[in-house]
């Protein structure tokens, strides 16, 4: 039993390495067809209303699952809870908990650092673009988590409430174990303990390289 529990874990990763690349590799499709802006963040209509997070746009969704039959008629908001399962976390499927079948509760899109994104105001996209992404081996793009979205302030949450279900707190989820999967900016993959989280939190925080800001540490997650 115990070597089953191992053999599955080692599963769990490999599986959720595989997919969270393809979110980098969709996103970097997007960024060729909209001018090198990746997919926002979340996005706001002519009158700042409509807001469009980034796991229900469906242009990048096409991107990332290669076939427009699979996203149904669903609008925005709608929940898309039609996505195949090949696109989430093994490991939240297994635990079936809130929201479990959505995007939003596998994986979580680096929020922080952003241009262009005033909440609820017209036209207002938040995002990165390529040529904004200055050190893209060390920024991080996606990251597993329990939000659609991945905040700094999220970054340790985890070490007090490790539970799986989807979340509004910009929560990191260190659920292969005990490390986070992060895909970065350049395609590559990696994991990030809680300490390694820490010594980034030390080394700038929010404004450290790993969230897109200027700062850079000695201590980098491993590959």
């Amino acid at each position: 039993m115990f070597g089953f529990k191992i053999m599955r874990e080692k599963a769990d990763l490999v599986t959720t390495t595989k997919r969270i690349r393809g979110f980098t590799e969709a996103n970097a499709l997007y960024a060729a067809d909209h001018n090198g802006k990746y997919v926002p963040v979340y996005a706001f209509n002519e009158d700042g209303q409509g807001a469009v997070q980034w796991h229900y746009n469906r242009v990048y969704l096409e991107a990332l699952i290669g076939d427009k039959e699979d996203l149904g008629n669903a609008e925005p908001f709608e929940g898309i809870d039609g996505l195949p399962e090949q696109v989430l976390d093994p490991v939240v499927i297994r635990a079936k908990k809130k929201y479990w079948s959505r995007i939003s509760a596998s994986f979580g899109y680096n929020r922080e650092n952003l241009t262009g994104g005033g909440w609820g105001q017209a036209n207002a996209a938040a995002s990165r673009s390529v040529l904004s992404v200055v050190h893209p081996s060390e920024t991080c793009a996606f990251i597993t988590a329990t939000d659609w979205q991945a905040k700094q302030s999220g970054s340790v949450l985890w070490e007090s409430a490790p539970m799986e279900g989807k979340t509004d707190d910009g929560k990191v989820a260190y659920r292969h174990k005990g490390k986070a999967v992060v895909a970065y900016y350049d395609g590559h993959v990696g994991l990030c303990s809680i300490d390694n989280m820490k010594e980034i939190n030390r080394n700038g925080g929010i404004n450290h390289v790993f969230w897109g800001g200027p700062l850079r540490s000695t201590q980098r997650p491993r590959r």
